[in-house]
């Protein structure tokens, strides 16, 4: 690969060679280019003791989704509950108890004052928007990034598609891109001709204090725009510096996020916009422009060929009443089979139409 992996990941994997009761041993194998490389894979790897182990709930984010997922769990109902629980954990062996015991009462006054719990006598609860941020499984934080950004556009905000890619951006769950000096101008030029659609701005963020995870944040958005708005994969690559890979991972963390912003939506009772967002989500899967929504819900067609059927005038699947499969089949990509399979699905889509109207 470009870079080394660490010594416990290949401990691991070394680790899972050969198959109890049926092997005797098993092998794992490391393959070096030259001499000089083996013995440095030999030093590295085979002779090296793994790096230490910290623990993950060690990080504040990590225990203040687990301290939620547990009170809408119903494991836990107060901070000694949640402290009893803790100890018996490998991040109680690590950090000391004093530490840890304030750290989880500021947790949970935290989530008492963001509305995720509420407290009756010494005992907490959580609320209907703590079960659906735990049941998302995102960062609290992030829950509440969304709904201020919902609130904000239900009450007169822009609701652009930068503008919501940008607030998904804001989530501490967002997977960001990585920026370099280089960025700097074209990033600040972006924020500058974008500034108004944006739902949540710097006085909004205190993480916005962090310039880096500012500028991570709007190269990000850029590139995700770029995307649904039907930029090649190659020309997203060349700009941004990433990988086909790096595109469909953020892809996929975007799409999970806008999922959570429908979720929230709903729970709040802000239906239009739980239509607007769902679209969005449906763009970013895909990667088209809203006039392609109709096209791509099409079984076997993806932005390439909704873009072909679109240019060709078919742009809604009541389009497809008036082209004969000889024809739909000439278009570029599309074939006999798969013409043949669109014109079943689009005349089965006409008449659940028609059904209903009736």
């Amino acid at each position: 690969g470009s870079a080394y992996i660490p010594i416990f990941e290949y401990k691991q994997c070394a680790g899972r060679a050969g198959r109890p009761k049926y092997d005797d041993f098993g092998e794992s194998v490391l393959i070096a280019k030259t001499f000089s490389e083996s013995s440095t894979l030999f030093d590295r790897y085979i002779n090296a003791s793994p790096e230490p182990i910290i623990s993950k709930l060690g990080n504040e984010a990590a225990l203040r989704t687990h301290i939620l997922a547990s009170i809408a769990g119903g494991y836990v109902h107060d901070i000694n509950g949640m402290f009893d629980f803790i100890s018996h954990t490998f991040l109680a062996h690590q950090k000391r108890t004093g530490n840890l015991i304030e750290l989880i009462s500021h947790i949970f006054d935290f989530l008492e004052c963001e509305g995720f719990v509420e407290k009756s006598g010494f005992r907490y609860f959580a609320t209907a928007f703590g079960q659906c941020v735990s049941r998302l499984y995102i960062d609290p934080i992030s829950g509440i990034v969304l709904r201020e950004g919902l609130k904000k556009v239900e009450g007169g905000r822009s609701s652009s598609e930068i503008g919501f890619l940008h607030l998904i951006c804001c989530c501490p769950d967002a997977d960001l891109l990585k920026n370099i000096k280089s960025d700097y101008e074209d990033l600040e030029n972006f924020a500058s001709s974008r500034h108004d659609e944006f739902i949540i701005t710097q006085k909004d963020m205190p993480a916005f204090e962090d310039f880096y995870f500012y500028l991570s944040s709007l190269k990000t958005t850029s590139m995700l725009y770029d995307w649904v708005n039907e930029e090649k994969d190659e020309n997203i690559c060349e700009k941004y510096n990433i990988g086909p890979g790096d595109i469909h991972r953020h892809i996929e963390s975007v799409q999970w996020l806008l999922h959570a912003t429908s979720v929230i939506a709903e729970l709040l009772e802000y239906r239009r916009l739980t239509f607007v967002v769902e679209d969005l989500r449906s763009r970013v899967k895909y990667g088209i422009r809203e006039e392609l929504l109709d096209l791509v819900s099409l079984k076997g067609v993806g932005r390439i060929r909704a873009r072909n059927l679109f240019n060709k005038g078919l742009r809604t699947l009541s389009d497809f009443k008036y082209i004969a499969e000889g024809e739909l089949s000439k278009i570029n990509q599309i074939g006999k089979a798969l013409a043949k399979d669109i014109l079943a699905q689009a005349l089965g889509h006409t008449k659940r139409k028609e059904k209903e109207r009736v």
